[in-house]
């Protein structure tokens, strides 16, 4: 789900027959209180779906494909590209949803678990899509409980992932714009995927599930 106006909320599901299904509310439900528009395929695993800041009715959403390929459609405003019911092929092998953050309006970063439990990354850069062609990702390393990564942007050219690790330690890298950091424990004993989310300036909030007692966690960075 999200939203990239006001009164305007964007709903996406893989529905019982494993195709995309997608809703909206514009200060009423369409296109009907209890219908859903059928955007075809066969997927796994909950949709991502972003919306681009700046951009005003540009949506991406990314999908994995029961062969654990990872699909990429988006509506410009007017239409689904790259049509109504086809998917650009991103390749790749996923364990679980991708994850994605635009820290502008033309910019969109993409990660994923892959079924070597190592995290994967994607990025559109407005023209084309990088490591070098469209299939290729960029490989960061480490081996991952989490099947869905949490990843923040702060700002333009800065990324923070969390994931979980086979410690169930709460795993950090982040990106500056030209270097990755260093995987680095941040502790904990956790189980599932972490959720993270910008709190302003250069505040982080992590929340995650307890391993031993399934109580609610919560880990805070204020930018130092």
């Amino acid at each position: 789900m999200t939203s990239y106006g006001p009164n305007q909320v964007e709903l996406f599901v893989v529905g019982a027959d494993s195709a995309l299904q997608h809703k909206w509310f514009t200060g009423s439900w369409g296109p009907g209180q209890t219908s859903y528009q059928n955007l075809s395929g066969r997927f796994l695993y909950d949709p991502e779906c972003i919306a681009f800041p700046g951009n005003p009715n540009r949506l991406t959403i990314l999908v994995v494909g029961t062969e654990s390929a990872i699909y990429h459609k988006w509506w410009d405003g007017t239409a689904w590209g790259p049509s109504a019911t086809s998917y650009e092929l991103l390749g790749g092998n996923a364990i679980g949803s991708p994850t994605a953050v635009a820290w502008s309006a033309t910019r969109l970063d993409v990660f994923v678990i892959g079924t070597d439990c190592a995290l994967y990354h994607k990025w559109w850069d407005g023209s084309s899509w990088g490591p070098s062609y469209v299939g290729n990702w960029e490989n960061l390393g480490g081996t991952w409980f989490s099947h869905k990564p949490a990843v923040v942007s702060l700002s333009a050219n800065r990324l923070d992932c969390f994931v979980t690790g086979t410690d169930n330690a709460l795993w950090h890298r982040s990106w500056d714009g030209s270097l990755w950091s260093p995987w680095k424990s941040l502790g904990g004993q956790i189980v599932g995927d972490p959720v993270a989310v910008w709190s302003g300036g250069e505040g982080i909030d992590v929340f995650a599930r307890g391993l031993q007692d399934s109580a609610l966690w919560h880990l805070a960075w204020n930018g130092t």
